[in-house]
């Protein structure tokens, strides 16, 4: 399966000590979390000035970095982020003001865009699912890494394949591997986990471990 690690951190050095522990490895996508504190109560690194220096290590280790902009107005703040060379960008569906504005704003900066949802969010408020690629269920509240999986993302992985989506669908949030499992087979491609990867005494063998699923 494919297995994207999560940085949720709320100093910058620690992100970059992640972001070492992590060249072993090999190439892959990183997710970053970025909490203002106001859309959730936890917050945690969100400066986009040090993005540059995070994509000069990522570049050295064959990384690609997605954002995952967990603020109360992504609108306002994501042409920044573009700006610092965000490779996928990973939106909230409950903050965002003008969905297709976002999307076409991603499509000319070549970001990857993908729509997150919390784990109230029914999947019949998205509306026209068919003009997602990417469809990010988050399987617990927004916010601190540790919380427990909440199973009825297994319910809505299923509606969103038989209600046709056709394209990736990423959990995020409680991974390890029996719930990879349980997504995987209830119809997931991709997931994230940061606690069960940076927790374990040997990282890389966490990561390893997820994948092979």
């Amino acid at each position: 399966m494919k297995v994207i690690p999560a940085i949720n951190e709320a100093k910058f050095e620690k992100i970059k000590e992640r972001l070492f522990a992590a060249r072993d490895f090999g190439e892959m996508n990183l997710h970053i979390d970025v909490t203002d504190g106001k859309f959730t109560a936890y917050q945690t690194w969100n400066d986009v000035r040090d993005l540059l220096e995070l994509r000069f290590i990522a570049n050295n280790f064959g990384f690609k970095i997605g954002i995952h902009l967990m603020v109360q107005n992504p609108d306002d703040l994501i042409d920044s982020w573009f700006k610092a060379g965000m490779h996928a960008a990973v939106i909230p569906f409950e903050t965002i003001k003008n969905l297709e504005i976002i999307m076409e704003k991603c499509r000319k900066n070549e970001v990857m865009f993908i729509l997150s949802v919390n784990p109230s969010t029914q999947i019949d408020s998205l509306g026209d699912i068919k003009r997602f690629e990417h469809i990010q269920l988050l399987a617990v509240e927004p916010g601190a890494a540790g919380q427990n999986f909440q199973d009825v993302v297994i319910d809505k992985i299923k509606k969103l394949r038989e209600k046709g989506f056709s394209g990736k669908i990423i959990i995020d949030g409680g991974i390890n591997p029996d719930t990879a499992r349980r997504v995987k087979f209830a119809g997931a491609d991709v997931v994230i986990s940061a606690s069960y990867i940076w927790n374990n005494a040997d990282p890389k063998k966490g990561y390893e471990a997820l994948k092979a699923i």
